[in-house]
């Protein structure tokens, strides 16, 4: 009897603290985008990039393109970030934003939004 639930526990504290090791599949797995909203035009050149955790996310993709990803003139940012937002300040332009969960085992598909930054130049006129 005592075999067996030494048995039983090692098979327990092993199945447990395995967990901790196994990264989950996140292939078909996205975030949330919490802000800036879609299709957001603002004078404001520092921004905070916020989305929802992914529990088994361990880090996320940040990439930000001008003016957008279809026809990318610039990437400015393409960053891998452990936390949950970002603050970034940029120029005045036209941009998309997207975000993927990553973990050391897989990557998660994009979840993106599209922004203006305005001119304070050209908004004075």
């Amino acid at each position: 009897m005592r075999s067996i639930i030494l048995i039983v526990a090692v098979f327990m504290t092993c199945f447990f603290s395995c967990s901790e090791f196994v990264d989950y599949p996140l292939e078909k797995k996205s975030v949330n985008l919490i802000g800036p909203k879609s299709d957001l035009m603002t004078l404001d050149t520092t921004l905070t990039f916020l989305w929802e955790k992914h529990i088994d996310a361990t880090s996320y993709r940040l990439q930000i393109a001008s003016p957008d990803f279809e026809s990318i003139v610039r990437l400015p940012i393409d960053s891998v970030i452990t936390k949950d937002y970002v603050e970034l300040t940029l120029k005045p332009g036209t941009y998309e934003w997207r975000v993927r969960p990553e973990n050391r085992g897989s990557v998660g598909i994009y979840t993106s939004r599209k922004l203006v930054i305005l001119d304070k130049k050209v908004d004075e006129k």
